[in-house]
């Protein structure tokens, strides 16, 4: 990925104000990309486990998954 240099030089100043270096950029970019574009930070996603009464493998959750997205 390159980066747009003005977007560059923003992303550091900002990383040298809060953090006092560079060393934490690649911290910073993580948490801009996490950010919605409201600018306020979205909970964390929340873990789910469904019970099946069975043993899925990954190909046949994906299978379900597609289907699932066809009917929406």
């Amino acid at each position: 990925m390159i980066l747009d240099d003005e977007v560059y030089r923003r992303l550091v100043e900002e990383s040298v104000r809060r953090y006092g270096s560079t060393k934490k950029l690649s911290f910073l970019i993580n948490e801009k990309l996490r950010e919605p574009r409201g600018g306020q930070a979205r909970p964390p996603a929340r873990r789910m486990t469904v019970r099946l009464g069975r043993r899925v493998t990954a190909k046949e959750l994906e299978a379900e998954i597609a289907r699932a997205w066809e009917e929406a």
